[in-house]
């Protein structure tokens, strides 16, 4: 039985305020622990830690430099190379005027100039401090060719520089992936760990507009026959299309307890808005995790908590202990690891009280600075109070993520979810098996942007395939939304 089978109160703003009240709680309790703050005594002050040579330098400017016409002329006859060096050396060391009347008295020509010319340019930006105009053109450049590590490299730079912490660190994972040796490799790695230092306090919203042919998972079938007698199937359990909206947000406080152990307590909600209050739903989320953190690998342990809405009245919670594992295989390729097992409640629906268990892996691996593939696979056990409703399952699925010309990112994936059910499925009189499958695709426009966040357009198809008629469904849906991760 489903969420929708249960009989719901159409009182949307007590489920509202329920999680209005839930969310400033967690927030409350948050803000709480900046106060309670202490510097440990073995930890070195805060004004001490700076970020890597490769992010951020603040040298004193030295004296303005001013360029004679002979020189601009002597410049102007050097070969590109010679010239992108003296540029990059001017820029470098605090002379961006200098490097513009040069680039202005001589600029590149040839197969490679606009590119040339662009990146020179927004050097000279990001040193005179206009950050936004900096990524702005790093971005332009990378839209034409996004094969130019040294200019992903600068763009990483800049981004850190204006604080867009998360797509920095996207840049970096991708260049780690390409570095020529192990030193850069250490040099990309320490800037990760200088975005992860800083980040006290994290804060997202997102949202996006998701029509679907099908937003209930229900079946399209109107009559069912069960032993020669034909039966009408309910309105709710039927397939509803529309177009509806998903979203939410999470803020989260990072308390760093020594040098590489940090306590991390976060809060959210997510939203999905479809067809009325009968298909709407508010799930609250807070986790709670003590965090030890080394070069090569991260062990996280705690807990985690949900409270869920369906229509206007709570139907569910859970509680219970998780833990994740990530660990840098190679350079190119990291491994993630999650265990959890959660004790689950609901209001009405109380045969539905049990546990779930699940245990998940992914793999990313960086191709090229251009290219991320992924593998996941998982395995999980759900019981209830009902032997039908009890199942084994396990999920398994591949993508990648690849960066084109034009602006445009494309990234696709596919993933497959098999269970069994531990007892004979009412009406079926045999055990229920499904097999959920699902791809998905997205285009992303990197170079069309609005304070850090790039336009991205999803489809998604899934197919439901089981041994019992009413379980059977497919759907169609799209998803306009934002992204910081480009």
């Amino acid at each position: 039985m489903s969420p929708a089978d249960i009989v719901q109160t159409p009182t949307f703003e007590r489920a509202f305020g329920r999680a209005l009240l839930v969310t400033v709680a967690c927030i409350s309790l948050l803000g709480l622990t900046k106060f309670a703050q202490a510097q440990p005594a073995n930890q070195p002050p805060a004004q001490t830690t700076t970020a890597p040579q490769a992010l951020h330098d603040t040298q004193q400017r030295p004296a303005k430099l001013l360029v004679p016409e002979a020189t601009q002329r002597e410049f102007a006859s050097l070969p590109d190379g010679k010239r992108l060096k003296i540029l990059g050396r001017l820029i470098r060391n605090g002379q961006p005027d200098a490097a513009e009347i040069l680039l202005q008295a001589a600029p590149f020509t040839g197969q490679f100039s606009h590119n040339r010319n662009l990146f020179m340019q927004a050097m000279i930006e990001h040193e005179r401090g206009n950050l936004e105009d900096a990524i702005r053109i790093y971005r332009e450049v990378l839209a034409n060719d996004p094969k130019l590590t040294a200019v992903r490299a600068e763009l990483a730079r800049a981004l850190y520089d204006n604080k867009e912490d998360r797509s920095a660190a996207h840049h970096l994972f991708l260049l780690r992936a390409s570095a020529p040796n192990t030193n850069a490799q250490r040099t990309f790695d320490a800037a990760i760990a200088a975005i992860e230092a800083r980040k006290t306090w994290t804060f997202n919203v997102w949202g996006s507009i998701a029509p679907s042919t099908n937003f209930n998972n229900g079946t399209s079938l109107e009559v069912i026959n069960v032993g020669g007698l034909d039966f009408e199937v309910g309105n709710q359990a039927r397939e509803k299309s529309g177009i509806g909206f998903r979203g939410g947000g999470n803020i989260g406080y990072n308390l760093r307890l020594k040098k590489d152990l940090s306590l991390i307590v976060s809060s959210g909600t997510n939203l999905v808005q479809y067809d009325g209050i009968r298909f709407d739903q508010t799930a609250l989320n807070q986790t709670a995790l003590l965090r030890l953190r080394k070069p090569k690998y991260s062990v996280a342990f705690g807990a985690v908590a949900t409270q869920g809405w369906y229509g206007a009245d709570e139907f569910m919670w859970s509680v219970g202990p998780q833990a994740i594992i990530s660990y840098l295989v190679t350079p190119k390729a990291q491994f993630y690891t999650q265990l959890k097992h959660v004790w689950n409640r609901y209001e009405a629906a109380t045969y539905l009280d049990g546990s779930t268990s699940s245990a998940t892996t992914e793999l990313k691996y960086a191709f090229s600075d251009t290219t991320l593939l992924f593998a996941k696979a998982g395995i999980g056990r759900t019981e209830t109070q009902r032997d039908h409703l009890d199942n084994w399952n396990g999920n398994g699925g591949a993508g990648f993520y690849h960066e084109l010309p034009w602006g445009l990112t494309g990234s696709a994936e596919a993933s497959v979810h098999h269970s069994v059910s531990d007892g004979n499925y009412p009406l079926l009189d045999e055990k229920r098996r499904q097999t959920r499958a699902t791809g998905r695709m997205s285009i992303t426009k990197r170079d069309f942007y609005w304070r850090g966040l790039a336009p991205q357009l999803e489809y998604t198809y899934t197919r439901n395939f089981s041994n019992d008629e009413l379980s059977r469904y497919d759907s169609h849906g799209l998803a306009l939304t934002v992204t910081r991760a480009f």
